[in-house]
């Protein structure tokens, strides 16, 4: 029996679900709100944020990849960037030297409350041996390229910052690696770049692995060493391979030089076991032959990105909306070289904010492409920023029908709480009707759907009546289940709540 105290329960995906009749599970894009005035250059990625107090903290890499920067705010969209002399002696950036990763805040460690999991390009700043950490020495970018390892980062405001003894991931795991604290199992849980060269279903593609921590200063964390897996040339440590179990991959519907390039995972804080990754899907351009329309199939390692939605109950098992949850800028030429400034490559961020009934997320977006050329890149492909997008409250995916009107019926489940509250979108001909149901599917005469009064406004809290009233604290305990009758709707969430009314 499924028991849902008096969490609100997500539309994400049909694991409530028990039967349904044209109702359609439907994403929903995220709306632009532009680009952010942070005051320093962004290159590449590594956006991430997090709330701690009532401030919220956003890291950003910079323009020369040197180190993250850190901007503060208290209502997500209008940020400020602390002085340097916030960050400690001799520091320009909170994070120097650091490359690729993100960062979380850990409930655990009142102290050290900010984490974040990085590779380090610049051993310097760290008082480590450039011997041993970091590569000195400059690719065509000028800028050092990481050897291998990712390192665990702490801080008590996250201003200042201090590197953690040891090695937690000795693996090449370039890109915005991740690790979070999931309260549903009590452990850390950390998602990491994977990419198989010895043979398998993912030989030579970008994907997602996953470990789970128990204590993050025990290092290495968990994994099976496997002695085949040997380090590339000019790199300490092997790409992982099979070591961890693989959570995040493209599949046969992808395109065949597809990547699953980074998971951007959120354990949605405001929902029960809803985990909502927005990966970044790279289809590579290998092998395309534009015949001198654009500059496809000329540059290495080159291509776009987009950014799907991908939910789970668990946090291992995945099911992946095969379309675009934000679109791209729009491009002004043939070759793709100017436009808008998102209209390149979208690398999404991890972390979202909450300001009342709406979220804000963030992304990173350039007019360059995965992998362009220095010269391609000075003929007007160029260009970054921070961009923030709106999302409803619980707005992600939502149950959607027409003006034909569908139903739904979920499984059984125990609850907590007095009134029932639906996060639904009625437009002017639209209703939504609610029937409680026993476990064996009889309707309960006082909620039957004769009884049922329609609800058909827009709104994330809307209270479920009956001719009798909303009380429905008398069936808190036993199981149940409720019927949608729907009409040109979108039900997004349900809750059981107590006392409170309505919105």
């Amino acid at each position: 029996m499924i028991a849902i105290a008096s969490k609100r329960q997500l539309f994400i995906d049909r694991r409530l679900i028990d039967h349904s009749e044209n109702v359609t599970l439907s994403v929903n894009r995220a709306a632009k709100i532009g680009a952010l005035a942070l005051g320093t250059e962004v290159s590449g990625g590594m956006v991430s944020v997090v709330a701690h107090g009532d401030t919220y903290y956003l890291y950003t890499r910079t323009e020369h990849r040197d180190g993250l920067a850190v901007h503060t705010s208290r209502d997500g969209l209008q940020w400020q960037t602390p002085a340097p002399d916030a960050f400690g002696q001799g520091r320009a950036l909170p994070l120097p030297g650091v490359n690729a990763g993100s960062v979380f805040i850990d409930p655990r460690e009142k102290a050290y409350p900010f984490k974040g999991l990085f590779d380090i390009r610049q051993a310097g700043p760290w008082g480590l041996d450039p011997a041993f950490y970091g590569d000195t020495a400059p690719t065509q970018e000028t800028r050092a390229t990481a050897r291998g390892g990712l390192f665990l980062f702490r801080s008590a405001d996250g201003f200042r910052w201090e590197l953690v003894p040891g090695l937690p991931v000795p693996f090449l795991c370039d890109t915005q690696n991740q690790v979070l604290f999931d309260p549903r199992i009590g452990r850390y849980v950390a998602y990491l770049r994977a990419f198989p060269t010895l043979g398998g279903a993912q030989h030579g593609r970008r994907c997602v692995a996953r470990v789970e921590v128990n204590d993050l200063y025990q290092m290495p964390w968990p994994h099976t060493p496997n002695p085949r897996n040997q380090a590339p040339a000019g790199h300490d440590y092997p790409y992982l391979h099979d070591e961890l179990p693989i959570v995040m991959a493209a599949d046969a519907e992808d395109p065949a030089t597809t990547d699953l390039y980074n998971p951007a995972l959120t354990i949605y804080p405001w929902a029960q076991d809803a985990y909502l990754a927005f990966p970044s899907l790279f289809r590579r351009w290998d092998g395309i032959a534009c015949h001198g329309r654009d500059y496809r199939g000329k540059m290495n390692n080159s291509g776009l990105f987009e950014t799907h939605l991908a939910v789970s109950g668990d946090g291992t098992t995945f099911c992946r909306y095969r379309q675009p949850y934000l679109s791209s800028g729009l491009v002004s030429d043939r070759e793709g070289l100017k436009g808008d400034l998102d209209c390149g490559m979208i690398m999404w961020g991890v972390g979202m904010v909450r300001a009342g009934e709406v979220l804000y997320q963030y992304y990173f977006g350039t007019r360059r492409v995965h992998g362009a050329t220095p010269e391609i890149v000075e003929r007007g492909m160029k260009g970054s920023s921070v961009f923030a997008v709106r999302q409803r409250l619980d707005g992600f995916v939502s149950a959607d029908a027409d003006h034909r009107g569908g139903e739904l019926l979920t499984k059984p489940f125990v609850f907590q709480g007095d009134r029932l509250l639906l996060n639904v979108e009625c437009s002017g001909l639209g209703e939504v009707w609610v029937e409680i149901q026993d476990a064996e599917g009889r309707a309960l005469a006082a909620q039957a759907m004769d009884q049922a009064v329609s609800i058909d406004r827009n709104g994330t809290g809307q209270e479920v009546w009956w001719r009798s009233g909303p009380q429905v604290s008398h069936l808190a305990g036993e199981p149940v289940r409720l019927r949608f009758r729907m009409r040109s709707a979108k039900l997004f969430a349900f809750e059981f709540a107590k006392g409170a009314e309505g919105k």
